[in-house]
């Protein structure tokens, strides 16, 4: 047992209420282990923590500090809960480790329920992964049937002040990635979330992202981006390859345009379940229907690039005017034209 881990056995002692003490050796029969006599509780530790029930230590600091000589894979701290069997109530959540926190009205401080602080100091070159928290699932075939739903991962805040329009946020789970120097990241090393899916080729991952709200709630924003900073580039496809589509949207969906930070937008370009429809303040101005027929106020073409002779290449239904003449392209590399005049 290392150093940092020499409490312990002492601690379990007390906690246990039934420390051992070594006999003081004699010539004859080897020492043999005898009961100590019986201890009081000592100070600072309580047989009932906060009306739990449970022994614990009130009011104390237990701390293990533990630094090896060499690679150690030995864990600093373990803590095994095995229930193969299957047991428990419905709705009961039980817990291998439990971290309690709490915090009063005037507490201006960060108070952190738990933390995993890791001082990375690795060479690139190594290749080495490390991780300051890490939470990893194995959902496992059973032989019985359907293995139920397993996270790897679950956070939640959960509101329940009652506040309208609230002023202090309430976040499920925070990720930030800063640079402590004005630097670039042409190699884009620097990532607040990384999402990796698959597994071995060929397997399927339903959703990289999923949204879900509950029956009734709303969610404002399902992803916004803050207007203190600049970003280069909102959302980027480029560097993939899809199946389908980069941005799926169903009939009668829209994408706004012209949108405003508090969410109000006047211009939209969507389908109604007919045609693609371009629409101002609710209304529709362009319509372009499936096969192709185009509705719209009306039409300029900012370049007329008229033909220099009957011969030019043209795609029949081209068309284009000057000063003289409206020009329409009536077979392959076909013009004929129409003379205006002033009226």
């Amino acid at each position: 047992m290392r150093k940092g881990l020499l409490l312990l056995p002492s601690l379990l002692g007390i906690l246990g209420n039934v420390p051992l003490q070594a006999a003081a050796e004699a010539p004859g029969p080897p020492p043999t282990l005898v009961p100590a006599p019986p201890l009081g509780w000592p100070p600072n530790f309580s047989q009932n923590v906060q009306g739990t029930g449970v022994l614990g230590i009130d009011g104390g600091h237990v701390f293990l500090w533990n630094r090896p000589q060499g690679f150690d894979s030995v864990s600093t701290l373990r803590v095994d809960r095995h229930v193969p069997d299957g047991s428990g109530e419905p709705t009961h959540t039980y817990k291998a480790l439990w971290a309690l926190g709490s915090t009063g009205p005037h507490n201006a401080g960060y108070e952190w329920t738990i933390t995993g602080e890791q001082h990375n100091r690795a060479l690139a070159s190594t290749g080495a992964q490390n991780v300051a928290v890490n939470g990893t699932i194995f959902k496992e075939p059973n032989g019985i049937g359907p293995v139920g739903p397993s996270w790897a991962g679950n956070f939640n805040c959960v509101d329940m002040t009652n506040e309208a329009d609230p002023i202090a946020s309430c976040i499920g789970a925070e990720i930030d990635v800063s640079a402590q120097s004005p630097t670039t990241d042409r190699n884009r090393q620097r990532v607040g979330l990384q999402i990796s899916t698959g597994g071995v080729p060929g397997a399927h991952t339903g959703y990289g992202i999923l949204m879900g709200n509950l029956t009734g709630s709303v969610t404002d924003r399902a992803i916004s981006f803050q207007g203190e900073g600049t970003y280069g580039i909102g959302i980027d496809a480029a560097a993939a390859t899809f199946t389908a589509v980069p941005i799926l949207l169903g009939t009668g969906q829209m994408i706004g345009l012209d949108g405003a930070r508090a969410g109000g937008f006047s211009r939209s370009l969507g389908f109604d379940g007919h045609e693609l429809v371009y629409g101002r303040d609710g209304m529709p101005v362009l319509r372009v229907s499936d096969a192709g027929r185009l509705d719209a106020a009306s039409v300029r073409e900012s370049r007329p690039t008229p033909p220099r002779n009957g011969s030019d290449a043209c795609t029949p239904g081209d068309h284009a005017w000057d000063q003289d003449y409206e020009y329409r392209c009536v077979a392959p590399n076909r013009w004929k034209r129409a003379p205006l005049s002033d009226w």
